[in-house]
């Protein structure tokens, strides 16, 4: 086997992290110089591969098809010579609790899946062949472009992506960068058709001159030993063909030429916000300075929100609210460096003065030497997050290392044995510090302002119709900016107390960690848990802590006054978090409902100190008037822009609202907020916040011996003795701490409808939902056939709904609850309306019944599906942020059932097909289901859909192929209406051959292909009684109940005599 690889690096060169127990070997296969880094993690139970190609969309270009790069990596998933079905990879995949995906980006194209570790070595069998003999299934390629328009139109009123685009549009038209990389059905059909291109030969043309293995590097990460892991890559990927390609190179050509420098962009968003954005064009070296990188040293400070940085001084002036700086690389030889600032309504009026003080900060930053003090901050933190780096996700490890896995091959720039920590700063050198720092200057300048204000704007951006003017920065302001003098006012942070210094770990580990908390203190007025890592052995922790405050859920004004409350606790202690961030100790407050969450993680030796001086600052508490107007701004626009979300990301909340206590929409709590005054805020937390007492839960979690977790929950009893004169009864509790939702009776079928509030976005959205049952102990065998369900639907629906019929590029379908009550989903966001989209999910239950739940679900696929789902249940956590989250969600959502994944395994063992066959009967069957209710949720499309007969008709004969299982070619019937147009018979035809006269009605489907291209939508839909109000609904319907532990809260009290229980 050694003689057909070469070792680039084996595991006792490479550099891991502390707590690093896998074993890596980077090669090279002699065969096509494909570049493999192989990673052997005997403990895993979820493997992954990915591979990375070094082509991307700025290949377009020489093909004059924008969106072809995007494209080929869409139609690859569409089967191969060895597996022809164009779903067995994502077929595969499901049945053994798996995923894949795969992205484009400018440079290279990446694909990735996950597994169960058992079934590595046949998905990697069907991965390999996308890279050995792809079909581009010409049956496929016309859905496919489909899938693309609709992923880009998913696009078109976000106005991140409108706004890069417009960046991309207003540069050098030579350099790819100016291109558009998403395509559309005009550039991947109607265009190359009107110059007598096939899309499909440009393609297989692009896969050949481009996907070259010399140009790819595949990382593959199992439980399997590393000689296992290396047969595979070599018996699996030494077919890939090597056409000894050159890598793709845009050295030629800047993004920016020097007309479109000093450049002032104006532009109109789609929401409501002020956004300021500085960009400097920045030469690449990263090949000397991959170990220096001295962009972080600017990216840190100009980001800095610490007294003297340019963050806070706009901010005490009420003309920022958030900055953000960052290097972005476009391609080799250059690279961005943006900063954005988010403008108050005065700060828009400012605009100039802003650009001004920023320049201000770089002189600051440019006249001085880089302090040692300062860099070594960064390296010392860069080292101990490499030394304590936990596992993350096994897709997103070989994804992310196949993407960089290029920097390290013998050619290039980094010692293979660093691929692992690149990142870590090792070199102080103050010269290449200041080289970089001059290159933020006028001359590298263009300013983009964004504002719903700017009107009148003269130009539309090309692909996505963004208004803009493009025009020189003013010479007044060019002169002011080169002019730019030192502001005492700016100036460097001071050094950061929290940075950490004790890395202990206490305790030891066990042979099996403890599944669950333990309760150390349980008053009336507090419940805290709390529990020792004893599986990941790291010096970190976290502590989360809800405080239920009662008025804060008496009303939707006490309710806007929470949410104006915890912005403005954030803001004033932004500050001292932002410090804390920079050491890795996360800190988050938010506030929902009647509370306020409190979370802070990361390194635990600086942990309860922290954490103290928050509480200190987070009692005491009083607003301030002084940035109350910046804030009451930044909510009120919070709540306009939720409505101009993509719709699929929207619809969630209009569900929980209708369903569940104590949810008002955005709209009404914009109203509330606009008549907020700051004595409101100021009366409320003097008067009324702390009025009816405190109840606080929390987890104290990690690297922390009882002594200290004690020291802790005593800390937080003292702190809030002054708030806790009074403690809510336990039925204020109940009712305010377990929010409960509504019942939806059995055969109830409720239609809930919205318009969006954008009115040029295309697409509509549906969730469509079956009720199964409350969220109970005694429910969790329905529970877990709930989840079976979902498990055995996902990979058809998808195929179904999205592969087949293209109703849009998001389609999704699982598990669903609310406080409540648990079901089923399945959202579909598509051009087509929502009672169309109802009719065709509908339609694929049915189908579902029909194909997947007769004669086909036998023993042994049963038991797949099942295998599949306990992989999942049973999985193993991967980091402690993991562990925490699993035990947090137990305690908060009233059940505190830690063991569940464990107990539904063995319900999951006893399961029969005949049981999931009857329990989808009995809830799931669209005619005869006897004890579920549905609720469909819409966000309706103000944009009305586009009648077009030809369009219906093939949708309409496509489905019926689906729908019979008729063993014909979609592509066929594409044939003969683009020949004869809608010549029904001749559509007949060919569909009606000898096979099938028996089985089908010819007449009858003539018929209904003659309704349904006149009426895509079947008479009786929409189904459902259409509510309009959600007050009305929710008054009208029973509560759930109150969520009840599965077991007494005393079988998890702390074994110590000194525990406050």
């Amino acid at each position: 086997m050694r003689s057909t690889y070469t070792i680039l690096a084996d595991d006792s060169a490479i550099e891991k992290p502390l707590l690093d127990d896998r074993s890596y070997r980077f090669i090279k296969l002699d065969s096509n110089d494909l570049h493999v880094l192989l990673i052997s993690d005997p403990t895993t139970d979820r493997s992954a591969a990915s591979l990375d190609v070094h082509v991307g969309s700025f290949a377009d270009k020489e093909y004059t098809i924008p969106g072809l790069a995007h494209f080929c990596e869409h139609l690859l998933f569409m089967g191969t010579g060895k597996y022809p079905e164009e779903n067995e990879y994502s077929s595969y995949l499901s049945k053994h609790s798996g995923h894949s995906n795969a992205y484009t980006a400018a440079e290279h194209t990446n694909y990735f899946f996950e597994v169960s570790s058992d079934y590595l070595e046949g998905a990697l069998d069907r991965f390999a062949q996308f890279f050995i003999d792809p079909l581009f299934s010409k049956s496929c390629k016309d859905r496919e472009i489909r899938a693309v328009d609709s992923e880009n139109k998913k696009n078109l009123q976000n106005d991140m992506w409108r706004f890069y685009q417009l960046d991309k549009s207003t540069s050098n038209p030579k350099h790819p960068y100016n291109g558009f990389s998403t395509g559309n059905y005009h550039t991947l059909h109607e265009e190359p058709e009107s110059r007598g291109l096939n899309v499909r030969d440009v393609l297989l043309e692009f896969y050949k001159e481009h996907y070259s293995s010399n140009l790819m590097s595949l990382v593959v990460l199992g439980k399997d030993s590393l000689d296992d892991l290396t047969l595979w890559a070599i018996t699996k990927f030494s077919d890939v063909a090597n056409s000894n390609l050159p890598r793709p190179s845009y050295h030629g050509e800047l993004i920016y030429a020097p007309e479109n420098m000093g450049k002032l962009l104006k532009a109109k968003p789609i929401m409501d916000t002020n956004k300021l954005e500085l960009t400097f064009m920045i030469p690449d070296d990263q090949e000397h300075n991959w170990d220096k990188r001295p962009g972080s040293y600017y990216s840190h400070l100009i980001g800095h929100e610490s007294k003297g940085s340019i963050l806070y001084y706009l901010q005490k002036k009420n003309w920022v609210n958030e900055l953000s700086a960052g290097n972005m690389k476009v391609c080799d030889g250059c690279s961005l460096f943006s900063m954005e600032l988010d403008l108050t309504p005065s700060g828009f009026d400012h605009w100039e003065e802003i650009v001004v003080h920023v320049f201000e900060y770089l002189k600051m930053l440019q006249s001085q030497d880089p302090p040692y003090w300062l860099w070594k901050e960064l390296s010392d933190m860069s080292k101990i997050n490499f030394r304590f780096k936990q596992k993350e996700r096994t897709s997103n490890t070989v994804s992310k290392l196949s993407s960089s896995l290029f920097k390290f091959k013998e050619d290039f720039y980094i010692p293979p044995e660093r691929l692992l920590n690149c990142t870590v700063l090792r070199e102080f050198d103050p010269e290449e510090i200041k080289k970089y720092g001059a290159h933020l200057n006028p001359s590298s300048l263009r300013i983009s302002l964004s504002s719903q204000r700017l009107n009148n704007l003269p130009n539309k951006e090309r692909w996505y119709g963004t208004e803009y003017s493009y025009e020189e920065i003013p010479p007044n302001l060019m002169n002011a900016i080169r002019n730019a003098s030192v502001n005492e006012e700016l100036h460097l942070p001071a050094p950061n107390k929290f940075i950490p210094e004790d890395f202990t770990v206490k305790g030891e580990k066990l042979e099996k960690a403890l599944p669950h908390p333990w309760l150390i203190t349980d008053t009336p007025k507090f419940e805290i848990w709390y529990k020792q890592d004893d599986r990941f052995r790291i010096p970190k922790g976290s502590i989360s802590l809800v405080v239920h405050t009662p008025p804060l859920a008496d009303s939707i004004e006490t309710s806007v006054l929470g949410l104006l409350l915890g912005e403005l606790m954030d803001d004033e202690f932004n500050e001292m978090n932002y410090f804390a961030d920079l050491v890795g100790l996360s800190f988050h407050l938010s506030q929902f409902r009647d509370s306020f969450t409190i979370k802070a993680s990361g390194y635990n030796d600086k942990l309860p100190a922290f954490l103290d001086e928050v509480l200190r600052k987070f009692i005491n508490f009083t607003p301030k008037s002084d940035r109350f107007d910046s804030i009451k701004y930044k909510v009120a626009q919070e709540l306009k822009n939720s409505g101009y979300d993509v719709p699929y990301a929207q619809i969630g909340t209009h569900f929980l609202q209708l369903l569940n206590e104590k949810t008002y929409p955005d709209p009404e709590k914009l109203k509330v907020l606009e008549k907020v005054k700051f004595e409101d805020v100021l009366q409320f937390t003097e008067e009324k916040l702390w009025s009816r007492g405190v109840f606080i839960q929390g987890l104290i979690h990690g690297n922390f011996e009882y002594s200290t977790a004690a020291k802790v929950s005593q800390s937080l009893q003292d702190a809030f003795k002054d708030r806790q004169t009074i403690a809510p009864t336990k039925e204020e509790v109940d009712s305010i701490v377990k929010f409960q939702s509504v019942h939806l009776e059995v055969g109830e079928n409720v239609r809930y409808e919205l318009p969006l509030q954008d009115p040029s976005n295309v697409n509509s959205c549906l969730e469509y939902f079956v009720q199964v049952g409350k969220v109970q102990k005694e429910n969790s065998r329905l529970r877990v056939l709930t989840d079976l369900l979902a498990t055995m639907l996902h990979e058809p629906c998808f195929n179904q709904l999205r592969t087949k019929e293209q109703l849009g590029y998001v389609v999704f379908s699982g598990y669903r609850s609310s406080r409540s009550y648990f079901g089923l989903r399945i959202l579909v966001q598509s051009e087509r309306p929502c009672d169309y989209l109802q009719y065709r999910v509908e339609n694929f239950l049915k189908m579902f019944k029909r194909k997947k739940l007769g004669s086909s679900l036998t023993d042994e696929v049963f038991a797949k599906y099942k295998q599949s789902l306990r992989n999942m249940k049973l999985a193993k956590l991967k980091n402690l942020g993991e562990e925490t989250s699993l035990y947090w969600n137990a305690i908060n959502n009233g059940f505190y059932d830690f063991e569940q994944k464990a107990n539904d395994v063995q319900i999951l063992e006893s399961v029969t097909p005949q049981e999931l066959v009857q329990f989808f009967n009995d809830y799931f069957d669209v005619d005869e289901a006897t004890k579920s209710a549905r609720l469909t949720v819409c966000l309706n499309s103000r944009k009305k859909s586009v009648f077009d007969e030809k369009k219906n008709f093939i949708t309409a004969v496509h489905n019926y192929i689906y729908e019979h299982n008729i063993p014909i070619s979609t592509e066929a019937v594409d044939k003969i209406v683009e020949q004869k147009g809608l010549d029904f018979n001749a559509v007949a035809n060919i569909i009606f051959n000898a096979d099938m006269k028996e089985n089908l009605d010819q007449h009858a489907f003539i018929t209904e292909m003659e309704q349904r291209t006149k009426s895509p939508t079947p008479a009786l839909y929409p189904k459902g009684k259409l509510e309009e109000n959600t007050y009305n609904f929710k008054e009208a319907h029973p509560r759930g109940g109150v969520p009840k532990p599965v077991n007494p809260l005393s079988k998890y009290y702390y074994p110590h005599e000194e525990a406050h229980l």
